[in-house]
């Protein structure tokens, strides 16, 4: 465990040592500025979430067009995250996020005069539209930020991913109360602008950040096509994904199963999904920071063996004929805000390895926004898929049954995650003496 530690500690790709040559106080303002505005975008992913059913309550829109609405983002992100790859190419980090957080703040702004628009449908029309943009300008401002922070920081992957995944879950788990605060103050308009002026104005700030150099060689630019094109990365972006499944699989529907089981209200559930969020946000950090020191395919493998039985526990399922109460509820969520984590946050450190296993032991820069690129893509992408198979499985079956299905499944990934493992650990045996990959 102290020789992977002593490796980590060496610069993660080839280049490390020319991404940046910033004095202390700088790579700190860097650092910090970045991570700021990567929390904010994400504040505004989630900020109206709470407020616009109600709004649309009172000019009557169908409650079917508040998911609609509200879930176009993810796949505005999910757009952006793949064509952000391509712009790094051209562009350093500076212009794309700068880019990002003109367009969410001009997006809120403009947004806030849609209570102006009295026919329905073309409200509906437009407010899916611009979400969508909303979702590609958060993707801009999520991969560039995560490619600039990795660059700041190369020797502590895992920490630096679990620093900034702490920031942006605390932002979403910020957001609906800020939105919820601002609806209640001032109504819909307000809600909207004040905060797109804040983020827009995160643009004068973003001018400031030292240069980090993101762009990759002419000569290197081929090797985004070697990482879209090898299995062995995009199984371990699955794997993260698939992680991403479980967290988002129980949201549409844990409300009404608390009503009916527990007896509770919509407030209760509200605590108990922020207690999930908590734990994510309080765990990140000690979790990047443990992963960093060992190794990182250890935490994927034991959180493999914890997430299929947790999310099995959450109904719980009727096998396993446990009584459903407050506590139970409570604790699985908590756990799964420490365990989904664990088996996400070592993931870009593992797909920077074996990119550098299986090519030599080097990295360029281009095929580290690549992967990054790919890594920010699991998290809408596994929202997505939870949400939607969520809301479709709802109409046939109970949510005891539903979710302890899933957890079922994940077995299977769970032991696709083992024989995964271990077969890298047979490649880099194989490679010993000849790459030099980031653990040994």
């Amino acid at each position: 465990m102290e020789g992977e530690s002593e490796m980590q500690n060496e610069p993660s790709t080839s280049t490390a040592s020319s991404f940046h040559n910033l004095s202390k106080p700088k790579l700190i303002y860097a650092f910090t500025v970045v991570t700021v505005v990567l929390a904010l975008g994400f504040c505004l992913y989630s900020l109206p979430a709470p407020f616009l059913p109600l709004y649309h309550a009172g000019r009557n829109v169908s409650s079917v067009w508040d998911g609609v609405i509200l879930g176009v983002v993810p796949v505005g992100y999910l757009i952006s995250c793949t064509l952000t790859d391509h712009l790094m190419e051209h562009f350093t980090f500076k212009p794309i996020l700068m880019t990002g957080s003109f367009v969410l703040g001009s997006i809120f702004i403009i947004n806030s005069f849609f209570n102006r628009i009295a026919n329905n449908a073309i409200y509906i029309a437009l407010s899916c539209l611009f979400r969508v943009f909303a979702g590609i300008a958060t993707g801009f401002i999520a991969v560039t930020s995560f490619g600039a922070l990795t660059k700041l920081v190369p020797t502590r992957i895992a920490t630096v991913t679990a620093l900034a995944e702490a920031a942006l879950n605390g932002a979403q788990a910020f957001g609906p109360f800020m939105g919820s605060l601002l609806f209640d103050y001032g109504g819909y308009s307000i809600a909207f602008w004040l905060p797109g002026l804040v983020v827009l104005c995160c643009v004068l700030i973003e001018i400031t950040i030292p240069r980090v150099n993101t762009l990759p060689e002419k000569s290197d630019l081929n090797d985004a096509s070697k990482v879209w094109g090898d299995p062995w990365i995009l199984l371990a972006a699955w794997h993260c994904a698939a992680c991403q499944v479980l967290l988002y699989f129980h949201l549409p529907t844990l409300a009404p199963f608390v009503e009916r089981s527990l007896g509770m209200s919509v407030v209760w559930t509200g605590l108990a999904l922020l207690v999930n969020t908590s734990t994510i946000i309080i765990s990140a950090p000690p979790l990047g920071w443990l992963i960093d020191k060992f190794n990182p395919y250890f935490f994927v493998m034991f959180s493999s063996v914890i997430l299929p039985f947790l999310y099995m526990c959450i109904g719980p399922i009727p096998l396993f004929h446990l009584a459903t109460s407050k506590l139970q509820v409570m604790l699985v969520l908590a756990l799964l805000g420490f365990f989904v984590p664990m088996g996400c946050t070592p993931i870009l450190l593992i797909m920077f390895d074996v990119y550098k296993m299986r090519n030599g032991g080097k990295m360029s820069i281009s095929a580290s926004n690549t992967i990054i690129s790919i890594y920010c893509s699991c998290f809408p992408l596994g929202g997505c898929i939870g949400s939607f198979s969520a809301g479709i499985l709802s109409l046939y079956m109970p949510f005891e049954w539903s979710t302890g299905g899933l957890g079922f499944l994940f077995i299977v990934q769970s032991v696709l995650s083992f024989i995964y493992c271990w077969k890298v650990s047979e490649l880099k045996k194989c490679t010993n003496g000849e790459r030099k990959p980031l653990l040994e």
